[in-house]
């Protein structure tokens, strides 16, 4: 809960709008599956499915549009999120403990993805602007 906090709150602060849109849907998301999900993890969680989807398209799109890597991480990590979904609805004799773990640990990175690009975001803006002809943009080559 701390990082969810922390990491979404730095985003809503410091990030762009990249990050701020991220930042909501991963806010969404997780009060959906707080509320939605079944606490004794017995069978698939459905509404935590639900939830994860809508932000993997979220986070989908903001990769497909985004000229930075972080979104590209995050929506990785999201379809992890689903597809350990899936495991446990086509094969029930997935465990809780996998199928739990799994989703602790893939939506962590997601957050962690965010944090990079939120990190990323504040410290490109707080480069000072430069005219300068002999400083090169960044990933531009010399001859």
């Amino acid at each position: 809960m701390a990082i969810t906090v922390v990491i979404c709150g730095g985003a809503f602060w410091k990030g762009g709008r990249e990050e701020q849109t991220a930042a909501g849907g991963l806010l969404i998301s997780w009060i959906a599956t707080l509320i939605l999900r079944d606490p004794t993890w017995a069978h698939a969680q459905w509404g935590a499915f639900a939830a994860d989807a809508c932000l993997l398209l979220l986070l989908t799109a903001i990769a497909l549009r985004s000229p930075r890597y972080w979104p590209l991480f995050a929506a990785a990590f999201q379809l992890l999120c689903v597809v350990t979904h899936v495991a446990r609805i086509v094969d029930p004799g997935v465990r809780a403990w996998a199928y739990a773990t799994g989703q602790v640990i893939f939506s962590q990175w997601v957050f962690f993805a965010l944090g990079v690009g939120v990190f990323t975001y504040w410290r490109r803006s707080r480069q000072p602007a430069t005219s300068d002809p002999l400083i090169a943009e960044p990933g531009a080559t010399r001859r």
